[in-house]
């Protein structure tokens, strides 16, 4: 068999099937990461701090017993025979005898491997870059369409608003969920042809990021045009054009902050119970259909 490059996601599997214990008790109990990251670490599409590695081999000891560590260590060895790796250190991981010291080794030797990739070219770099631009602007060509296309399916009639023909309540709600929809849709397909990753993703289960944030964008809009501010800025005198160029500011700067905190508070709290976080978001929706 022709020899592979040693791999975190490889590294981690085998510990996985040696111990038998449960990636989320990993994610919980001792790195407080999301399980989802776990799953992405063992497909090598993500990799850990440094940090973490000793609280990884403390669930390894904690979580198995002799017979299963021995096991663990032989098929690791086979494993690190099997791959490209340089003699010498292949030599001193399979020569150590101290388990804890063997495992803490490879996996450090595991992420190294993973950090030493190719670095992304200058030309991938501006294909990144060009694909993000196209993408902004077919997410904002499509949120408009999409908006429209609601308009005419439930026989609404108020399209691109303005004064006196803006919408309210459920209709506002979906108004900013078509703002959202579109933008986490190109992100992903930004990322997946440019083939990088985002920081966001790489930390945090990115179809719970997608909810989030197209639920709060429409509860942005839900909150917005219920506000009032429409009138607040009208009562000013301004022309036509300025007033209506300080309300589309103020809209898209919510759209833009607002679910971006919301994202930011997943991160921050990884172990935040995500159905107390959906009563919260939604309940300004739910007091709007009571309404």
């Amino acid at each position: 068999m022709e020899n592979q490059k040693f791999s975190w996601g490889g590294a981690l599997r085998i510990i996985f099937d040696s111990i038998g214990a449960s990636p989320s008790r990993l994610a919980e109990y001792y790195v407080d990461r999301d399980r989802t990251l776990i799953y992405r670490w063992m497909r090598n599409e993500a990799a850990p701090q440094s940090n973490l590695l000793p609280k990884i081999v403390r669930f390894v000891m904690e979580n198995s017993v002799e017979a299963e560590r021995i096991n663990l260590k032989k098929t690791m060895d086979a494993y690190i025979l099997s791959v490209t790796m340089d003699d010498v250190i292949q030599k001193v991981l399979i020569g150590e005898d101290d388990f804890d010291k063997y495992l803490i080794a490879v996996l450090r030797i595991a992420l190294a491997e993973r950090k030493n990739r190719p670095q992304v070219t200058p030309a991938q770099q501006l294909t990144v870059s060009l694909l993000t631009i196209v993408f902004a602007l077919l997410a904002a060509l499509s949120s408009g369409l999409l908006w429209n296309l609601l308009n005419h399916l439930f026989g609404w009639q108020f399209y691109m608003g303005g004064s006196g023909n803006e919408p309210t309540g459920i209709s506002a709600f979906v108004w900013g969920i078509t703002a959202g929809i579109p933008i986490i849709v190109f992100a992903l397909l930004s990322l997946r042809m440019g083939k990088t990753l985002s920081a966001i993703f790489a930390k945090f289960d990115w179809r719970l990021v997608g909810v989030m944030y197209t639920l709060t964008t429409g509860i942005v809009g839900l909150i917005f045009y219920s506000s009032g501010f429409r009138g607040y800025v009208e009562g000013f005198g301004l022309s036509y054009g300025f007033q209506e160029l300080i309300i589309v500011i103020v809209y898209a700067l919510l759209l833009s902050v607002v679910p971006l905190l919301v994202v930011l508070a997943l991160l921050h709290f990884p172990k935040m119970s995500r159905s107390l976080l959906a009563v919260v978001l939604t309940a300004p929706v739910l007091v709007s259909c009571v309404n």
